[in-house]
């Protein structure tokens, strides 16, 4: 006598047909679905013992009290006009402690740091609950809500900033075109998510270089972040895949003050195209880098028309600026079970629209490159490495007003505990000076050391 699920059973007995001596079920390995006869597909489950002994089963089962609950916890209906509902999480916390080399105590001596000293904290750097409500197999509505509590958070520009809020909300549908989906929300912008999943896969402790910032654990260009209201079109290929968008070009958290399209129509188009030199294309963003062999050639960029900022550091004397960004980069990766080694190439404009009031640049020319690696010498461990290299600079009344070049080493070990769980431990060294400010001695205020212990955790 085989075992069944106790639902299975029940819809026997209700279905009247348990009342003979011994029944035989059949089902569907694809639905699950149990039937009393045969037919095309139907696997048979085996004989099974009269309706009376099961009744008897039944009963046995309740008396037991605990036994019987755990079993039905097993078949507790979720009600939802979606096909599947499919929950999973991502969540990165972290010991911190940074360290900048220039402090505001120091001011007198000319030279300047947006903070006092040394700072050290638990961190909360992402906390990701998702949902896809899955309408049939490939087509799904997505929400992803995030909670983040970073070190020393500036409370003035992310007031409220441990609460949670909206990283994504979107309609995916698939094959709308030739190989190709869209999806339509706060959806992926094309660039960052294809880096993290394919190149840099350390988001737990370290942005990738286009989107770190200046706080008090980073330093970088904030060129762009990873996702935003719009449209994104994703072609995958055997050889070639893409990522095709238009959206408000601020980003999914930047609608706050004048970062808005309140008073203008102009959007952001947006791209990635990828050649895949060894195939399967088809796997991007999905390959395990401990198992695949793969060798991606891309090319992305951004054009952003009346782009809006409301950082404080570019703010104008009467309102924020607007100005118009355009971005424009190359990367390579090539990952094999023993090592991953990628590198990528960029250039970025900010052209200032709004010529009434005072700012602090009319122009800014970003160029940067940045490499990075991991090294899996035994199971389970990896070596980290990565190298950023960035310059910034300004023009303002047709003279040049500032030059600020910055590098970053980045290195660490991490240890996959199971296939949930992962343990990191890392160092960063960041360098910037500004070679046209000597009021400054150079100093931007933004060179700092950082130490983390990071964990990670999907499920």
């Amino acid at each position: 006598m085989k075992k069944v699920a106790l639902s299975a059973l029940a819809a026997a007995m209700i279905s009247g047909v348990a009342s003979a001596d011994a029944l035989t079920l059949y089902s569907d390995p694809k639905t699950g679905q149990v039937y009393t006869t045969a037919g095309e597909g139907r696997v048979e489950m085996g004989d099974f013992i009269s309706a009376k002994d099961v009744d008897m089963q039944v009963r046995d089962l309740e008396s037991k009290g605990s036994e019987y609950q755990e079993n039905m916890k097993k078949y507790v209906n979720v009600k939802s006009k979606a096909k599947t509902l499919e929950f999973s999480g991502t969540h990165y916390f972290g010991l911190t402690s940074a360290s900048p080399s220039t402090l505001t105590t120091n001011a007198g001596a000319g030279e300047t740091s947006s903070y006092p000293g040394t700072s050290s904290g638990f961190e909360l750097r992402r906390n990701y609950l998702q949902v896809k409500a899955y309408f049939n197999d490939k087509d799904y509505f997505r929400v992803t809500m995030d909670t983040t509590k970073e070190l020393g958070a500036d409370e003035t520009k992310r007031a409220g900033y441990a609460n949670m809020y909206t990283k994504y909300a979107y309609l995916y549908l698939d094959k709308v075109l030739p190989y190709t989906g869209v999806e339509i929300g706060i959806s992926h912008r094309p660039w960052i998510d294809y880096e993290e999943h394919n190149a840099w896969h350390y988001r737990s402790f370290n942005k990738v270089v286009l989107e770190e910032k200046n706080t008090r654990t980073e330093t970088g260009v904030d060129l762009v972040n990873s996702a935003d209201l719009g449209v994104n079109f994703q072609t995958k290929t055997e050889m070639f895949s893409s990522e095709i968008g238009i959206f408000n070009g601020e980003g999914y958290h930047a609608d706050k003050a004048a970062a808005n399209q309140a008073s203008d129509s102009k959007l952001s188009l947006e791209w990635r195209l990828t050649g895949h030199i060894l195939g399967d294309g088809t796997k991007v963003g999905k390959n395990d880098r401990t198992k695949d062999t793969y060798a991606n050639l891309s090319t992305y960029g951004l054009i952003s028309k009346n782009h809006k900022d409301d950082d404080t550091d570019l703010q104008g004397t009467l309102s924020p600026n607007e100005y118009d960004r355009s971005i424009y980069g190359i990367h390579a990766v090539y990952n094999q079970p023993e090592f991953l080694i990628a590198a990528q190439y960029f250039t970025a404009k900010d052209d200032k629209r709004t010529q009434d009031i005072a700012t602090t640049f009319d122009t800014k020319d970003y160029t940067g490159w940045s490499v990075n690696a991991e090294y899996r010498p035994i199971k389970d461990w990896t070596v980290i490495g990565r190298y950023d290299n960035y310059e910034i600079e300004s023009e303002f009344n047709g003279a040049k007003n500032s030059r600020i070049k910055g590098d970053k080493i980045i290195a660490g070990l991490a240890y996959k505990y199971n296939k949930n769980v992962s343990f990191i431990a890392s160092a960063k060294f960041a360098d910037e000076k500004d070679e046209l400010v000597a009021a400054k001695v150079n100093d931007t205020g933004a060179t700092k050391d950082v130490y983390m212990m990071t964990t990670e955790v999907k499920w």
